[in-house]
């Protein structure tokens, strides 16, 4: 026969070898109805013990609701149901705040610091309330900085700079220069473009038109360096047009590294040498530092005697 028997299916066997298991039935529905008709007696030593847990908060509120069940042998529940009948609970728990408790908070987080936690200590040695009704109390007083109302203001050099990266940088890199939170940068790009939708989304690589914008240089010059094979490119899709090749920063830095006469990076605007800046990132020094012509290039010119002042 097996161990588990179903209670349902106990009174239909006639066996005499399942009375045992009767009686077990019998005996768990009595204990059950003995448990809730079970009253807990709580006594002013034991009220104490609970509410000076409750009032230390944590670890001291586990170890008095463990040690009113070594005393008394209850689980737990009447304990959390008595602590709340107490008023002992965050949601029953009234803090009366009187003016002088309330300007002990401000000046302390007017000050901040050490004075801060000093009148925090001082509050709590009066009143054995735990910390977290003093970090609520100054956020109702407003003494912590309002992160949804105080957020700072956009400036116009944050909203170009956002603009212009948009769409080829990542939202995390540029939400991390401008010192903001993606969200905020999702929220500032549907204010800027209530005409027109504005996407985050990453496009690979640049146009010749960014690309001729940003060294100040001609889409016809750009042209000149792919057909020569100095700069690759790439399109954008199926479509062979000239607004969707692209050109990678990967691309351009290999171009610069051959060719840095080409483009005299002290001649850029200052959005231009931003751009080549964020760019050109992972180029050794040797090639940033100094004139960025090919040094080699001119001193084999400067050797080269000038036919004028050779002797016949």
């Amino acid at each position: 026969m097996s161990q588990f028997v179903r209670p349902t299916a106990l009174y239909l066997i006639k066996n005499s070898s399942c009375l045992e298991y009767q009686v077990s039935f019998v005996d768990r529905e009595v204990e059950l109805e003995r448990y809730k008709q079970a009253r807990y007696v709580w006594t002013e030593e034991l009220n104490r013990i609970l509410r000076e847990g409750y009032r230390q908060g944590g670890e001291a509120q586990r170890s008095a609701v463990n040690k009113i069940q070594r005393l008394t042998g209850w689980p737990k529940h009447p304990c959390y149901r008595r602590a709340a009948s107490l008023g002992l609970t965050q949601q029953h728990m009234q803090y009366d705040w009187t003016a002088e408790l309330d300007a002990i908070l401000a000046d302390g987080y007017k000050e901040g610091g050490a004075a801060k936690v000093a009148a925090i200590r001082r509050i709590q040695a009066q009143t054995e309330w735990p910390r977290y009704v003093f970090w609520n109390r100054a956020r109702k007083l407003q003494l912590t900085p309002n992160r949804c109302n105080g957020n700072r203001s956009w400036s116009e050099g944050d909203d170009k700079y956002l603009l212009d990266f948009v769409g080829s940088r990542n939202p995390r890199e540029i939400a991390k220069r401008l010192r903001r939170s993606v969200s905020a940068i999702r929220a500032r790009l549907r204010f800027l473009g209530k005409d027109r939708r504005i996407s985050m989304r990453v496009q690979d690589g640049h146009t010749k038109e960014e690309l001729a914008k940003y060294l100040g240089r001609s889409k016809k010059t750009i042209q000149n360096w792919l057909d020569q094979g100095w700069l690759k490119a790439r399109y954008e899709g199926k479509n062979r047009k000239d607004d969707t090749l692209r050109i990678t920063d990967e691309d351009f830095r290999s171009f610069w590294k051959q060719h840095p006469w080409e483009v005299p990076f002290y001649k850029l605007t200052h959005e231009g040498l931003l751009w080549f800046c964020s760019v050109m990132h992972d180029v050794p020094p040797a090639f940033t530092f100094g004139d960025p012509l090919d040094r080699k290039h001119g001193r084999e010119e400067e050797q080269e005697p000038d036919e004028e002042f050779l002797d016949p």
